[in-house]
């Protein structure tokens, strides 16, 4: 099942003549200059929290959030270096191993990865992202097994969520066990019926199984809701062309 698609607030009483008049003006061009200022300095993620680590350099929050962001824009090597001051100036702080994995995921670094994601559970033993990110690497080193129990875990800790349940069903399909892979899929379409990769997914699974028609409608419908799915375009035409043979 290797085509599955794996899956983050001033009223102000103003006078009307005179000193005070004109000291509101100034308060008023003042503020704007400031928020024109902080719009400046905040115009991503990464921007932000890099302010605030300046302004709060003892902080371990700010610093694993600017983490957070780096590994959002892609830098994993500055976003690990912030999670590490994150946690020298906070022990037992489990989300800095979660940025620390998961700047390794992305270096490809899984075992490095594995790791942290465990560290953090040493500190937070009922932590969904560290079962989710150890999921995602483990099924990347093809270790399905422990893939497969790291999402049972996340599911456990976060059932409505979708996303476990699609990679579950991911590595379901991998080691040949599709019907168990049609099961979780079918449950994240009762959490979110409207999710087209959830029904691509299934349909993926469905053809697995030799039911064409079932696979071909899960591909429709897919298209319905997301029309620029080139993929799900693709796998419609391929089958009805299947069919009508």
């Amino acid at each position: 099942m290797n085509s599955i698609k794996e899956k983050t607030s001033v009223s102000k009483h103003y006078a009307l003549f005179g000193i005070e008049f004109i000291l509101i003006l100034c308060v008023i061009t003042i503020s704007g200059l400031l928020s024109h200022q902080r719009n400046a300095i905040w115009k991503d993620d990464a921007s932000l929290w890099g302010d605030c680590t300046k302004k709060s350099p003892s902080k371990a929050r700010p610093h694993n959030n600017l983490a957070v962001a780096y590994n959002e824009d892609d830098m994993p090597d500055l976003a690990i270096q912030e999670a590490l001051i994150a946690l020298r100036l906070r022990k037992n702080y489990a989300n800095p191993f979660i940025s620390i994995g998961n700047a390794y995921y992305s270096k490809g670094s899984f075992d490095m990865a594995i790791m942290s994601y465990k560290n953090a559970l040493v500190i937070r033993p009922d932590y969904p992202d560290a079962y989710f990110g150890m999921g995602n690497a483990y099924g990347k080193k093809g270790e399905m097994e422990q893939a497969i129990s790291a999402f049972q875990e996340v599911i456990k800790l976060r059932p409505y969520g979708i996303t476990a349940r699609v990679n579950l069903a991911a590595a379901y399909g991998s080691k040949g066990l599709t019907d168990l892979a049609i099961s979780e899929l079918r449950k994240a379409l009762s959490l979110k019926p409207d999710n087209p990769d959830v029904h691509y997914n299934l349909g993926i699974a469905f053809e697995q199984k030799g039911l064409l028609l079932n696979a071909r409608e899960e591909f429709r419908i897919a298209l319905s809701l997301n029309p620029d799915d080139r993929e799900a375009l693709r796998k419609y035409n391929e089958l009805s062309k299947k069919l009508k043979m």
